[in-house]
């Protein structure tokens, strides 16, 4: 998806980059990862769209080796847990009905959930399959990534079962997947979002929200002209 409007994301405040969530949503939100051999990604919230019956925020991907121009969508739980809508890369993308819980707070290690969703597929919204969603808390390191020491609690994505309806390749948020499946792939922190993730290879916090950044990001009158037929 083509970048275009320029803004300067100003730094926010230690209360809203401090929020008790998994993963800290509000626009001009960001965080910066770096991987072992140098390459960098960026995530920046950009805005609230209407998917369904509900109003996510949409996170973008302005800087990424595998995954530029990506954009997901996201909602917190009111006890901190993540709620992931859908994303869209490359012309094609998924929504989930209802929302999949990616984080089921409050956390501890052994615990399991699972997620009954419809996928519908995307810029058309015409359903393709519904499937059972399983994630396990596999453990909860003290993380020491670049950003600082945080507390982390390493979740663990589905099995190959919706493999085929990610094209074989993807996560559930869009990101391009090659590590291997088995244990966890996302450490989350509370009040600071993921600490530590594994893609295409191993990405660390380098940092986040409390400094300024300037960024590119999309028209949101374009995103949300995709979702008029999903209200």
């Amino acid at each position: 998806m083509k970048l275009f409007i320029a803004i300067i994301i100003a730094a926010a405040t230690a209360g809203t980059a401090l929020a008790e969530d998994y993963l800290p949503l509000a626009t001009g939100n960001f965080w910066s990862y770096i991987s072992d051999n140098g390459q960098q990604e960026m995530r920046v919230v950009a805005g609230q769209v209407p998917i369904f019956q509900g109003y996510p925020y949409a996170i973008e991907y302005p800087i990424s080796p595998a995954n530029e121009g990506l954009v997901n969508y996201w909602s917190s739980e009111p006890d901190g847990g993540v709620l992931l809508w859908g994303f869209f890369r490359d012309g094609w993308g998924y929504l989930y009905q209802p929302p999949i819980r990616i984080v089921d707070a409050p956390l501890s290690v052994g615990k399991t959930w699972t997620n009954t969703s419809d996928f519908y597929t995307l810029p058309d919204t015409t359903f393709h399959q519904t499937y059972d969603l399983t994630f396990t808390v596999f453990e909860e390191p003290e993380l020491t990534v670049p950003a600082g020491v945080f507390p982390c609690f390493g979740i663990g994505t589905p099995d190959p079962t919706v493999k085929s309806g990610l094209r074989n390749r993807y996560t559930l948020w869009g990101e391009l997947k090659t590590a291997k499946a088995g244990g966890p792939d996302g450490w989350f922190s509370l009040g600071v979002g993921l600490a530590q993730f594994s893609t295409d290879m191993l990405y660390q916090l380098e940092t986040y929200t409390d400094h300024p950044v300037t960024v590119e990001v999309s028209s949101w009158g374009a995103v949300k002209a995709l979702y008029r037929g999903a209200n």
